[in-house]
């Protein structure tokens, strides 16, 4: 064989090589996940459940007083904590804060102590 001919095949299974054992190894390591698309048979039912089931909060704001509600914002929820007081808040974090999402309550924390720190109050 001539050597064009062995550089090429050697170039050609290097290539080949090159990117069937990434994705190999990334389909290998996501096989076993629940959420991995490979293991569903009806992948739009299975993401469109997902995105139901997840809890969210939002806050509600009556006379000064923040509650954090359960559920989107707009829907009346279980209230899960009451009696936060807004009063040294800025304006615009009290005016944005009903209108906010979150996804878990660590979100609704770290929401809360950012409105609190003493950057904002200056």
């Amino acid at each position: 064989m001539s050597r064009w001919k062995v550089v090429s095949l050697v170039l050609i299974l290097g290539l080949g090589i090159g990117c069937i054992v990434p994705a190999t190894t990334l389909w290998w390591s996501n096989k076993d996940r629940a959420e991995s698309v490979l293991n569903t048979l009806n992948s739009a039912n299975v993401l469109a459940g997902e995105a139901t089931e997840k809890e969210s909060y939002h806050f509600g704001l009556e006379q000064g007083v923040l509650s954090v509600i359960e559920g989107k914002p707009g829907v009346n929820g279980n209230v899960i904590v009451t009696g936060l007081s807004v009063e040294s808040w800025p304006k615009e974090i009290i005016d944005m804060a009903h209108k906010v999402e979150f996804y878990s309550l660590d979100e609704v924390q770290s929401f809360i102590d950012s409105a609190s720190e003493s950057l904002w109050l200056e």
